[in-house]
């Protein structure tokens, strides 16, 4: 048993008179001498750490009234308390017990680690600051302690840091989002307090740092500085926290509105513990910025590290907060369509119709192409709205009726583009072609037509190479399927054509020895994935001269493929032949079924009967046909040519919904579709298959099946506990003679087929799906300096460590089923192809085997690395029990958790 013959006061060295006026002086003078000696080599030491618990329970009985008063009748004091019986409070005040606090921490809920005491209102936050025991100060804040929490005098952990003279301590509460601007019951700021230079020193250089401004809620100062700031986006501190997270979270409503209006934050951007802004205005309660928010296009469906949405995290705070998220989700729909908020249809629409029609009659689709919205139209179209589905007004307009007479061009692309019915009649007898008011929708109108008569069905668009072009196309043409570059450049607007001479796919360079390649061939083979089955338009890019020519990429090879002459003499030595015969129906639209085909004939198809054979096989032989993936296999053809569909009818596959319909690009090893996923045949006369897809993770990510190596089971993914346990995509074998060093990527599920398909591109590139490329915006921004390199951004970054690339700077997650994982994209690169550079993520912290300083590589040329596989990786492998865990954390019911995903 612990014994001592001193008191209270001798151990603090202080005289019973002089109590009242030195105690606290005493105590700061105790402390700052211990810190002192504790930096000095073990052997150097001079105070032991059981002398220093000695003052620690002098000053607790002193600094008591009770207790000092209990003392003084009985001269007994509380001089020894076993470690394993220390409260929080105490714990924090010894460096040497740190690792005490992180196991008490672990299974200690966010109530009891902001616990006050009953009598002082001390956290143990503000403890530990005045402990000037910064390890334990920055634990505590990245568990969750709130830094504003005041004492009984009103003193926060800012100010009793400040007062016991601990400038790394006040550094680490102001980037933790400590506010600087609370008094205590004196009137006085923590800065006020300060006992030495060296702690107003460090209010005044951090009062220059954006993110403790925002903690201050200081929109004046943000307003005058506003010329000055980093990227809004950027993230702060080790919580790797952006200004909109910060005021989010201390319920700065006006500062959040000035991020989000006048510098146009990054809602969705997450911090290291993966919550967005939204995350912690809900888990804040801050009801008027969780609702401003989510007006603003905020992602309610992202999670964090514990597989919580923001609405899970603010469940737990009340009904409330959950009511915000459900008025959201109850916004009147076709106002939404009307005033084109395409982000409350990703997030909000749910398992409603995209058929809907309000009282009137009016379909939700028919709304947002009235209105023009595009982006709408486009969300609803891509989920199964019926394109020439008439209103019910009276009018029995179409949607594209809508779009053509309110003169909305880009509306107009997008429903001709998803197969819309150019000829049905309104109540009128009007087609659109004579509701069309404009000239260029006249023009655009009678051009589809044209197409259409001419059997041009490749759609190409072209565009500039650089961001100065913007993300709109120069032109979009219209080529026949088998067109060649030189029917491209003659189909080109006679301004273009003397101007852009030469192209490129996803800045592959296209190897045009001759006019009289096929556009297709040479454009699939310069891709980067070898795949047959393409979606159309084409998204090239054109230049003024020759580009990337000395990139090391090279054309493909060209896939296997039958002359037409084999390929009919195959395919009618083994298929059946059916006779279809339309009819002309004016109402009613016609369905001819033929074993797995269901033909649909709109109304007014023909003006007279027309017959149509129908060669088919069910499934063909892929050794035959060189088609993987195909389930059925048909050839169309006119009985007679001069009775023609005037309508093409759609097919579907009973049965496979994940199977699309391509059309075979004659001579070529070529079928395509279009990315519209519209069912309609592009032309009678032609061959076509359904191509069956392969779902990796269902709704989330298909790819055709010759893009992937595939197992010997026939399932694309396969279990993996090498570098990390995940389930993994193999694309292909590792080449290791030519590209020997391992590298990963993390990515986010969306881009991986663009990946796959383009692979990895230079910013401002235009990849195939005709998006341009840009860096995100909480990276280094393009023609930024880093590291002595001008342009650091400029190129592709991977990492031979998967802990790094798998950090939330780079990697998204994303949930499927009751898991939530991200997606890493595995790769080899030439030796002496990248230089290393130190890491870029200040939050990083470095994982064994992890060269800190050589941890980010940056390549400028993509032909020197190769995809290898996709890795998925949990990071909640079931988000239900970790939100239970959450729950349990934050020392609520876990029935409250709402079960909203």
């Amino acid at each position: 048993m612990e014994t001592t013959n001193r008191t209270p006061y001798q151990v603090l060295c202080i005289h019973e008179t002089d109590v009242d006026k030195n105690l606290t002086n005493i105590f700061r003078q105790k402390i700052l001498e211990f810190k002192q000696d504790q930096l000095q080599p073990a052997g150097q030491q001079t105070i032991s750490i059981e002398t220093f618990r000695l003052v620690c329970r002098a000053y607790e009985t002193l600094s008591n009234p009770d207790k000092r008063k209990r003392y003084e009748q009985t001269k007994k004091w509380e001089f020894h308390i076993p470690v394993e019986h220390y409260t929080l409070q105490q714990i924090v005040a010894e460096p040497n017990l740190f690792s005490l606090l992180e196991n008490r921490c672990q299974n200690a809920t966010l109530r009891e680690i902001n616990s006050q005491h009953p009598e002082t209102g001390q956290t143990p936050l503000y403890c530990a600051a005045r402990a000037g025991n910064v390890k334990a100060v920055r634990y505590l804040t990245e568990c969750g302690a709130d830094p504003d929490l005041k004492q009984r005098s009103k003193s926060t952990a800012l100010h009793v840091a400040s007062f016991y003279g601990h400038p790394d301590v006040v550094l680490c509460l102001l980037e933790s989002g400590a506010n600087y601007c609370q008094r205590n019951a004196y009137g006085n700021l923590a800065e006020d307090e300060a006992l030495n230079s060296a702690v107003r020193n460090s209010f005044t250089e951090l009062k220059k740092d954006p993110y403790v401004q925002a903690a201050a809620d200081q929109l004046d100062w943000f307003k005058i500085n506003a010329e000055n700031l980093p990227h809004p986006d950027y993230q702060y501190h080790t919580l790797s926290q952006t200004l909109l997270h910060c005021a989010s979270k201390k319920g700065h409503k006006d500062l959040v509105k000035w991020l989000v209006a006048k510098k146009k934050c990054n809602l969705d951007v997450v911090d290291i513990n993966l919550n967005s802004a939204l995350h912690l205005a809900a888990h804040a309660k801050s009801r008027s910025i969780i609702k401003y928010l989510l007006d603003n296009g905020a992602n309610p469906s992202l999670t964090n590290r514990w597989g919580m949405t923001a609405e899970q995290e603010g469940s737990i705070q009340g009904e409330s907060v959950k009511r915000i998220f459900e008025s959201i989700r109850n916004e009147d729909m076709f106002k939404m369509a009307a005033e084109g908020v395409d982000w409350w249809f990703q997030y909000h629409f749910g398992d409603k119709s995209p058929d809907a029609t309000n009282t009137a009659g009016v379909t939700i689709l028919y709304v947002a192409c009235r209105y023009g919205k595009t982006a709408v139209a486009q969300w609803l179209l891509e989920h199964g709205a019926n394109i020439n589905m008439r209103i019910r007004d009276g009018s029995l307009s179409t949607s594209l009726h809508g779009a053509v007479y309110h003169g909305h061009i880009s509306t107009v692309e997008l429903l001709l583009n998803y197969g819309a019915d150019v000829n049905l009649r309104n109540k009128y007898g009007a087609t659109v072609f004579e509701e069309a008011r404009s000239d260029d929708m006249k023009k655009l109108l009678q051009q589809y037509r044209q197409n259409m008569k001419e059997n041009r069905f490749i759609s190409v668009h072209l565009f500039g190479d650089g961001t100065s072009y913007g993300n709109e196309p120069l032109v979009k043409l219209q080529l026949p399927c088998n067109a060649t570059f030189a029917e491209l450049i003659e189909s080109m607007p006679e301004r273009l054509r003397k101007i852009y001479t030469h192209f490129s796919m996803a800045r592959r360079p296209l190897n045009i020895n001759t006019d009289y390649i096929p556009v297709v061939s040479t454009v699939c083979r310069a891709r980067y994935g070898k795949t047959k089955f393409i979606e159309l338009p084409l998204c090239v890019t054109a230049h003024e001269s020759a580009r990337y020519t000395h990139s090391g990429h090279v054309m493909g090879p060209e896939l296997p493929y039958l002359s037409v002459r084999e390929f009919h003499k195959k395919f009618d030595e083994i298929s059946e032949t059916a006779k279809i015969k339309i009819r002309p129906i004016k109402d009613e639209s016609q369905t001819i079924k033929i074993k797995n085909l269901s033909f649909i004939f709109p109304p007014e198809c023909v003006e007279n009967s027309v017959t149509l054979y129908v060669n088919y096989i069910f499934p063909p032989d892929f050794q035959s046909f060189y088609l993987e993936g195909c389930i059925g296999m048909f050839k169309t053809r006119y009985s007679n040519h001069e009775n023609r569909l005037n309508k093409m009818p759609t097919v579907t596959f009973t049965g496979e919904t994940t199977a699309q319909l391509y059309t075979w690009t004659q001579s070529s090893a070529y079928w395509f579709t279009s990315n519209s996923r519209d069912t309609s045949l592009p032309l009678i006369d032609g061959v076509h298959a359904f191509i069956k897809t392969i779902e990796i993770i269902p709704s989330l990510l298909s790819l055709p099946g010759d893009m992937f190596l595939q197992n010997t089971l026939g399932k694309p993914l396969i279990s993996r506990q090498d570098p990390v346990p995940c389930r993994c995509l193999k694309i292909r074998e590792h080449n290791a003679r030519v590209f020997p060093h391992i590298a990963y990527h993390g990515t986010k599920i969306q881009v991986i087929r663009s990946i796959l398909m383009d692979g990895f591109v230079m910013p401002s590139t235009v990849v195939s799906s005709g998006l341009r490329v840009i860096p995100p915006s909480n990276h280094i921004a393009r023609g930024i300096s880093a590291f002595g390199v001008a342009d650091f951004c400029n190129a592709i970054f991977i990492s031979p460590s998967i802990h790094y690339c798998s950090d939330p700077c780079y990697a998204v997650t994303f949930t499927y089923d009751d898991e939530c994982l991200f997606p890493v994209i595995e790769c080899a690169v030439k030796s002496e192809s990248y230089r290393a550079f130190p890491s870029t993520v200040k939050s990083y912290t470095a994982k064994a085997n992890d060269e800190i300083e050589k941890i980010e590589w940056r390549l400028q040329n993509p032909a020197d690395i190769e995809i290898l596989s996709i890795l998925f990786i949990p990071m909640v492998k079931s988000r239900s029990k970790a939100a239970r865990s959450r729950a349990k954390k934050l020392g609520v019911d876990p029935n409250r958790i709402s079960s909203k995903p």
